[in-house]
């Protein structure tokens, strides 16, 4: 035991010695400060009554990835859980608005959870499970006040999809250094 923890030991004063910051971590923070100041100008704006930026940056430093192919193709993949997790999470929320029963609801909430787990699955997409949950549980653990669940649904959707285009997009606007240009095309030379 005491030699794994040597080795270990070893292995952090290594890396600490070599580390850098990559130029994902750099993509991914410029992300992040877009969403939020978007965020920041659609609330001060009133654009919408109930922007909330979690998702967005969630989905932007989920969607970075080393070329914009690559983020592109995350992003795409994980559309299917976030189309999923939104329309699951709004019909919890209609079916709460009708019972009001926390029984039931903690057993919806469950029931979605698996669904969107053994969809993606299916789909093929399972990279989509996380980004589908996290979408689900911001919807269908909403307290409803004034907003219905239809218009709620649809803020968190496009909430989660800015974040995954912002992110695309310094993706696409900030070359890595260490890559050439001809990293993001397809193999026919299409972005």
């Amino acid at each position: 035991m005491r030699k794994i923890i040597r080795e270990y030991h070893k292995g952090l004063k290594l890396r600490a010695i070599n580390f850098s910051i990559g130029m994902r971590t750099v993509k991914t923070a410029l992300a992040i400060a877009v969403c939020m100041v978007v965020f920041a100008v659609a609330n001060r704006l009133k654009v919408a009554d109930n922007f909330d930026a979690f998702l967005a940056l969630t989905a932007a430093a989920i969607c970075m990835q080393d070329s914009v192919k690559g983020s592109i193709k995350i992003g795409l993949n994980r559309l299917h859980g976030i189309v999923l997790g939104t329309l699951l999470g709004m019909g919890v929320l209609y079916i709460e608005l009708i019972t009001q029963n926390i029984v039931l609801h903690i057993a919806l909430v469950t029931a979605g959870t698996i669904i969107i787990i053994v969809v993606c699955n299916l789909l093929d997409t399972n990279s989509a499970i996380i980004m589908g949950c996290v979408v689900f549980f911001m919807i269908a653990l909403h307290t409803i006040h004034d907003v219905s669940p239809l218009a709620l649904g649809i803020q968190r959707f496009l909430d989660t999809v800015a974040g995954v285009v912002i992110a695309i997009g310094i993706n696409r606007l900030v070359r890595n250094p260490d890559k050439s240009d001809d990293d993001d095309r397809d193999d026919d030379g299409v972005m």
